[in-house]
C-alpha cells in the first residue's frame, strides 16, 4: 500500500507505516487519489498536500523550549519530540471502477479505525468522503455497536443530490447523501458549513425534513466563524458519540484558492477557515477527509499550502502540546 510514496514526501515527514501499525493516540494519514474518469484534476491532491506540509514541519527546529505563541487563541504550542503520526501511503483506488475504489478506501480506513487511531484521508474528489466515512462507520460498528456518529461537512456545496442522470448515485455530488444512509448516522445530526449560492430544491427539502442544519458563507460573515463552528458542532454532537468531518478546500473563496475544481465566489477567507477549524478542533472529531485540492490548476502551490495549513491547525491538539 505505502510503496507509492517516498519518505521525504510523507505528511509532516511522518514515518511510512502500514495500517496494521495504527493504534490509540496516533493520527494516521492516507491518500485516496480517486477522481471520476472525466475529472482527473484532483488526482495529485494527496501528494501536493504532503509536500506542502514539509514547509510546516520545517518551522519546528527554530522553536526553543518556550514553544510558539498562538496570539489569536492565547495559547503556547510545544512541538512534541516525536509526533504521534504515521503515513500509510495511498489507498487502493481504480479510476474506472467507482465501487472497487469505494471498497479500497473503506477497507483502508476501517483497518486504521479498528485499531483506535484517528484517520485522515487526503483526496481526491469529494466522493472520497463517502468511502472514508463508510470505513469509519464499519469499524466503529465493530468496536462499539451502539455508538452514534454526527457529521460536519465543510464545503461550498451540499453534495446531497440523490442521483445524477449521467453519473448515478456514487459521485462527488452525492457523497453526503450516501453518508446520510449509513446505519449509525442519524441524518438529523448532519451540519453543513460554508454553503455558497443557490442550491437544489430536492436536496434542501430532504435536509429540512431530517432537521439537519445548513450554515452558509453569509452566516459565517454575519455571525463569525467561531459561532458557526460551535452551532454546527453542537448540532452534530447532540445524542451522538463521535463526529466525522468532511472538508472540501473549495469552501475558501476562489480569490484565495484557485487550485480546486469547483471554485466559489463570495465565500470564506483563509483566516475565517482557520478560526472555524480552531474551534472545531475542540470537539470529539474521530475521523476526517480533506478533498478537492487540484495542484494542476494552481502552479503557485498556494491552494495545497492552504490545505496543509488548515489541516495542521485542525490536528494541532493531537500533534502538539498546547497550553
Amino acid at each position: 500500500m505505502h510503496d507509492v510514496i517516498k519518505r521525504r514526501e510523507t505528511f509532516l515527514g511522518a514515518p511510512l507505516a502500514a495500517a496494521e501499525d495504527a493504534g490509540p493516540g496516533l493520527v494516521v494519514v492516507s491518500g485516496a487519489p480517486y477522481v471520476a474518469r472525466d475529472r482527473g484534476i484532483q488526482r495529485g491532491g494527496p501528494s501536493a498536500i504532503r509536500a506542502a506540509t514539509l514547509d510546516i514541519v520545517g518551522r519546528f527546529p527554530s522553536v526553543d523550549d518556550r514553544g510558539m505563541r498562538d496570539f489569536y487563541m492565547d495559547r503556547i504550542w510545544h512541538p512534541r519530540a516525536e509526533l504521534p503520526l504515521l503515513d500509510i501511503g495511498d489507498l487502493h483506488t481504480y479510476p474506472s471502477d467507482v465501487m472497487r475504489s469505494t471498497e479500497g478506501i473503506a477497507q483502508g480506513v476501517s483497518e486504521v479505525v479498528r485499531r483506535g487511531a484517528f484517520s485522515v484521508v487526503l483526496g481526491g474528489d469529494h466522493y472520497v468522503g463517502y468511502p472514508s466515512c463508510l470505513g469509519f462507520s464499519r469499524a466503529l460498528a465493530e468496536r462499539e455497536p451502539n455508538a452514534r456518529i454526527g457529521y460536519v461537512h465543510i464545503d461550498g456545496h451540499l453534495d446531497f443530490t440523490d442521483e445524477y442522470p449521467t453519473t448515478g448515485k456514487y459521485n462527488n455530488g452525492t457523497n453526503a447523501r450516501r453518508i446520510s444512509e449509513l446505519p449509525n448516522i442519524n441524518p438529523r445530526n448532519m451540519s453543513w458549513i460554508g454553503i455558497q449560492g443557490p442550491v437544489g430544491h430536492e436536496p434542501m427539502s430532504v435536509i429540512r425534513k431530517y432537521g439537519a442544519r445548513v450554515f452558509t458563507s453569509e452566516h459565517i460573515h454575519a455571525l463569525g466563524p467561531g459561532a458557526v463552528a460551535r452551532l454546527a458542532a453542537e448540532h452534530a454532537m447532540a445524542g451522538t458519540d463521535y463526529v466525522y468531518l468532511s472538508f472540501d478546500i473549495d469552501v475558501v473563496d476562489a480569490g484565495f484558492s484557485n487550485g480546486t475544481g469547483s471554485v466559489t465566489m463570495g465565500a470564506v477567507t483563509m483566516l475565517q477557515l482557520i478560526q472555524l477549524l480552531d474551534v472545531l478542533a475542540e470537539y470529539p472529531i474521530a475521523a476526517m477527509d480533506i478533498v478537492e485540492t487540484s495542484p494542476d490548476l494552481d502552479p503557485s502551490g498556494r491552494t495545497a499550502m492552504m490545505s496543509a495549513e488548515a489541516l495542521f491547525r485542525l490536528l494541532a491538539p493531537r500533534l502538539m502540546n498546547i497550553a
